[in-house]
């Protein structure tokens, strides 16, 4: 089958969403399928044998923050989508699927309705927008990528989406022997190495960590932030203020690829978001590696952090009670090792690439043979 994937941060960004769409890619490749990415133009690209690459002009988000735009997220992400729109479509013609996985690419519905392509749509994130509960109805099959998500979906569309997890490699994700130069340098001298990564937007949280560290004034840790986005000058300030910038570290975004290689180094991973966060990809990798990991009461971890089972949680947007719960976990190293092999299991029973590849597939098959049906 010919199979498109069409998402304009693939190659623009690094996050969950673009690593669901460079894995999955891969594995339908190696299954026999003809796949590519179309995406926006940018930097980042993966080894991924099989798959062909095709990117397209855009207009960045950041150009559409202007006047009441600059708090209308959803709004400047679809506009940022419509811009590459028309150069997008020239690259989907030969199609025999085309595969979403934002809802601001719902308006290629209409055009594929007309070609006769079917449509899949994968819900990775609650990006609604006006005019959207319209378009899905030109979507053959939506997916989510958690129970969480998919509440979320059935509420909006008023459909029956298919959950199919979010996948990890855990050839890549697995316990490895731990990097001790890049450990000396994250550590900065201090005796744990608290690690979270993601982007820095106002719903992951961060700020929270930054509290948390500020509470924790007589344990020698550092927290190290992998990420990089639009609050970062007030996380600055806000470490600043604290008196803790001296035992943060920022990093910056770090390569998908050396992930690995810093969880590993940490001795916990921490997850802050307080909304929009529909799966965690960044603590399922974590756990492949057996990272203990502690993740806000967020709904969305739902799927991948139970407490006290395969890590632990946390009151959303309280950094006192994540201090807490981070000055238990460092003191107790049984725990840590539970929840580090607890969580791999976790991953191996549930977020494989296998697992996640056969879900799709099967979805594909029940599109395919209903489009015949009706043809």
């Amino acid at each position: 089958m010919r199979i498109v994937h069409y998402n304009l941060t693939t190659t623009t960004k690094e996050g969950g969403v673009e690593t669901f769409v460079w894995d999955l890619a891969r594995e339908q490749a190696r299954r026999g399928h003809r796949v590519r990415i179309v995406s926006g133009e940018g930097p980042v690209r993966r080894e991924v044998p099989g798959v062909e690459v095709a990117t397209a002009p855009y207009i960045p988000r950041e150009r559409f923050a202007v006047g009441p735009l600059r708090r209308a997220w959803a709004i400047r992400k679809l506009l940022e989508r419509l811009s590459m729109l028309r150069r997008g479509l020239r690259l989907i013609l030969d199609a025999e699927l085309v595969h979403i996985h934002k809802p601001y690419d719902l308006p290629l519905g209409p055009f594929l309705a007309h070609r006769r392509v079917p449509l899949v749509y994968h819900g990775h994130g609650e990006g609604f927008f006006p005019g959207d509960t319209w378009l899905c109805r030109y979507a053959d099959a939506l997916l989510s990528c958690s129970t969480y998500n998919a509440s979320s979906l059935r509420g909006r569309y008023d459909r029956e989406p298919v959950v199919v997890y979010n996948g990890v490699d855990v050839e890549r994700f697995r316990p490895l022997p731990r990097d001790e130069e890049l450990r000396a340098r994250l550590a900065g001298g201090a005796e744990w190495v608290v690690l979270l990564p993601g982007r820095f937007m106002p719903w992951k949280g961060q700020r929270h960590a930054l509290r948390a560290l500020a509470e924790l004034k007589d344990v020698p840790l550092r927290l190290v932030l992998a990420g990089d986005g639009e609050t970062k000058d007030e996380l600055l300030r806000l470490a600043g203020d604290l008196g803790i910038r001296d035992r943060v570290l920022f990093l910056g975004t770090v390569p998908h690829e050396d992930m690995a290689r810093y969880f590993m180094a940490a001795d916990v991973v921490v997850a802050t978001s307080e909304a929009s966060e529909t799966f965690g990809m960044a603590l399922a990798e974590a756990m492949a590696c057996e990272r203990p990991v502690l993740a806000s009461s967020w709904v969305g971890f739902d799927d991948v952090v139970r407490d006290g089972e395969t890590g632990g949680r946390f009151a959303s947007q309280d950094g006192v009670r994540l201090a807490q719960a981070l000055r238990s976990l460092l003191a107790d190293a049984s725990l840590r090792a539970r929840y580090g092999s607890a969580g791999r299991r976790h991953v191996l029973d549930h977020f494989t690439w296998a697992q996640v590849e056969a879900r799709v597939e099967a979805v594909y098959g029940q599109v395919m043979e209903a489009r015949a049906r009706r043809a």
